[in-house]
């Protein structure tokens, strides 16, 4: 009985796992939901969307452990400041969102032209605020 139990939450776990990592790769799953998901599948949901963006042929250079933290501040700010749009977003985008801000996100094109064409002059305005340091590298070409 306790084998069968044991294998039965084994096999509950996996299917989570591969549900979780679809998801993460799906526009359902959005910042609003970022804060409720449980911390230790955040990571899993971290590195399917890097793993994602790899195929597309995008490198980052910091670890899934930093996304997972900043996601957690930025969905935290969304809340506070009530800026739906981020919150309506998928984490992915919003995962894309916070690489760039912070120089992480390469893709082949210059970080500056970049942020400007994803993000635009609106949203590089919005998040000066929150991210000055990592705008003015950004706004340096991530020199």
């Amino acid at each position: 009985m306790q084998r069968a139990r044991v294998k039965k939450t084994f096999f509950a776990a996996i299917a989570t796992m591969l549900s979780t990592a679809l998801m993460a790769q799906t526009n359902s799953f959005t910042l609003s939901d970022w804060p409720a998901t449980a911390a230790p599948l955040k990571p899993t949901y971290v590195k399917a969307i890097m793993e994602q963006a790899g195929i597309h042929g995008v490198t980052f250079t910091r670890d899934a452990s930093f996304y997972v933290s900043e996601l957690d501040k930025f969905a935290q700010l969304a809340q506070d400041k009530n800026y739906r749009p981020y919150l309506k977003t998928p984490v992915a985008q919003n995962l894309a969102t916070l690489a760039v801000v912070h120089c992480d996100w390469h893709n082949g094109v210059a970080p500056r032209d970049f942020a400007q064409k994803y993000l635009g002059k609106e949203q590089l305005a919005l998040l000066q605020s929150h991210y000055p340091d990592a705008i003015a590298k950004l706004q340096n070409n991530c020199e």
